[in-house]
């Protein structure tokens, strides 16, 4: 059983009763996108995130991670465009039952394998994704090691991440590899982010989405203006580069957000 919520901005939050939470996002031509949870809360402990401060509860399995792609089904009347595992919890930690829920919602309700994400905060466990069929999304957040440490306790080094960006494209070269990186004012928006951020030795095929942030605890968002900068320079760099608005806050479904009741 589930509860649905929505957004003015016709973002749907989907609460389950055993504790965890999808969100249902529009996107364009009349289709949409599901953030699947893959934990009730996460052992990761992000300081910038609401879902990180409520601690780790327990892995879903892969029936669970499935039904909420079957309840997007059922509330929208048709199956979700794209899939992307960004909700509670990180991926590779309950690794296992996420690539069974992926492949059988690429199997199920026939999304491409290229329309299905799997994110990560980045752990050692980081390698069990290179030889996925699915796209991988690593948060980065900051390009200064002792930022991000700040921000992802128990992370590795960003040299590792670029290190695996660049296995990943020589293990997949036609895919496209992405980071994610939610912009906080003062923390790590400057013109030295940009800098170091574009220094690093990035594939190619690296594409940038730069994430409207949501305020939790003393952690604020930065201003479009700011969000802009960042993605020219991505485009200057040579890079493809997004900027991701914040849809579904007034519903607490918006990135960083979630929490189980």
């Amino acid at each position: 059983m589930y509860k649905v919520t929505a957004s003015t901005d016709g973002t749907k939050r989907i609460d389950f009763d055993e504790g965890y939470v999808s969100v249902i996002i529009p996107t364009k031509n009349d289709k949409y996108a599901v953030c699947v949870s893959c934990q009730i809360g996460c052992p990761v402990e992000c300081k910038f995130c609401h879902t990180g401060n409520m601690g780790f509860k327990k892995n879903l399995s892969s029936e669970q991670i499935v039904d909420q792609i079957k309840a997007a089904e059922e509330i929208i009347g048709k199956p979700p465009y794209s899939v992307v595992f960004m909700g509670m919890g990180e991926p590779t930690l309950n690794f296992n039952n996420v690539i069974e829920a992926a492949n059988n919602i690429h199997n199920e309700f026939e999304i491409a394998y290229r329309r299905i994400t799997i994110s990560t905060s980045c752990f050692k466990t980081i390698s069990k994704l290179l030889n996925i069929p699915f796209n991988v999304a690593v948060s980065l957040h900051s390009p200064f090691d002792k930022v991000r440490k700040s921000l992802i306790p128990s992370t590795i080094s960003v040299k590792s991440i670029v290190d695996f960006a660049n296995k990943y494209h020589r293990k997949h070269p036609r895919k496209e590899f992405m980071v994610e990186y939610a912009l906080m004012n003062g923390v790590n928006d400057s013109g030295k982010d940009i800098r170091k951020l574009f220094s690093l030795n990035w594939p190619k095929k690296t594409s940038f989405n730069f994430i409207e942030f949501n305020d939790v605890g003393n952690f604020k968002r930065t201003d479009r203006d700011t969000i802009f900068k960042f993605k020219n320079a991505a485009i200057k760099a040579g890079y493809k580069s997004f900027v991701r608005y914040s849809r579904g806050a007034d519903i607490s479904a918006a990135c960083g957000m979630l929490d189980y009741k």
